[in-house]
């Protein structure tokens, strides 16, 4: 029998074991029950929708400009039934309705990124994850931000600890213990990772635990696919995490993987053309898409 409900369905995708009254019954557990819970759901999440901005790319090369839909039947058509990926605002849309679905409070809310060099303002509130209250304690979830997302629940508490993932090392900090008031903007919070090649954390985005109105996500999604110039709306971004630590990229027409092992294989190439293009994202991401999709977004590719 086909699954029907949201969290069943979302399950089957993820490939998890737990039935759907499984599922019910850890979200009612203690507090270390639901992390552990919101945890799994996170790792395996990562590992089965990948992150990728598609939609947006083959909008530019069709001459328009869109938000991407994220509206539930939208996204679990797109990320659940023909198993496509999505960037952050669809991928925290599934999660959340999806833990609401098992009875968990959550609440949507948006964020400024701070990774790369040269800020000398806060960017725009781009990047959307979810907070989760769970008896009177409040935890970050996030699986859409790509190679670098944490895949576990982090709480908002100034003296929390920084949590391993085999992906390295994640934490939530006070914002003014980490951003000069400049750069902080409204921001209480401030989610920091560490890499095992980096020595220091590095701040990667900056939010205030306000509950978001639907009419600031669609704002925020509207703006992060359409204008011009901007990472997403540049070329194709697509990530995907792997067992044991590995990941596999594709940034324009540059592809990276690293699969760790007693030798560990890291592969770094350019994609030569639209056939090989299709073939990677079928091969590397579980993208089985049509050429009448793929071979526009290519198009750009080579115009950049």
């Amino acid at each position: 029998m086909t699954p029907s409900s949201l969290a069943a369905r979302y399950a089957d995708r993820l490939g998890l074991d737990s039935s759907e009254d499984g599922l019910r019954r850890r979200a009612l557990g203690t507090i270390d029950d639901i992390v552990d819970l919101i945890d799994e759901l996170l790792t395996a999440h990562v590992r089965s929708i990948c992150f990728e901005n598609l939609d947006v790319i083959a909008a530019r090369a069709a001459g328009e400009s869109r938000g991407i839909p994220t509206d539930l039947d939208s996204l679990t058509a797109k990320l659940l039934d023909a198993g496509r990926g999505g960037y952050c605002h669809e991928h925290a849309t599934l999660i959340r309705a999806v833990l609401r679905e098992l009875g968990l409070s959550a609440h949507p809310i948006l964020a400024r990124v701070h990774l790369g060099d040269g800020r000398s303002a806060p960017g725009p509130l781009t990047h959307q994850a979810t907070i989760v209250e769970i008896k009177g304690r409040r935890f970050l979830v996030d699986p859409g931000f790509g190679g670098g997302t944490p895949q576990s629940a982090l709480a908002l508490e100034a003296e929390s600890k920084p949590r391993t993932t085999e992906h390295g090392e994640h934490r939530i900090v006070p914002a003014d213990t980490v951003l000069a008031p400049a750069m902080r903007a409204e921001a209480d919070w401030a989610l920091q990772s560490r890499t095992s090649a980096d020595q220091e954390f590095r701040t990667v985005y900056a939010f205030a635990d306000v509950p978001r109105e639907q009419s600031d996500l669609e704002v925020s999604n509207w703006f992060t696919a359409t204008k011009p110039g901007t990472r997403f709306t540049g070329a194709p971004v697509v990530a995907r995490t792997l067992d044991s630590g590995g990941k596999v990229s594709l940034e324009g027409g540059e592809l990276r993987s690293l699969r760790p092992g007693d030798e560990p294989e890291r592969i770094e190439r350019t994609v030569t053309d639209a056939a090989d293009f299709a073939a990677v994202l079928r091969g590397e991401f579980g993208l089985d898409l049509d050429r009448t999709f793929t071979d526009p977004i290519w198009s750009v590719v080579e115009r950049s």
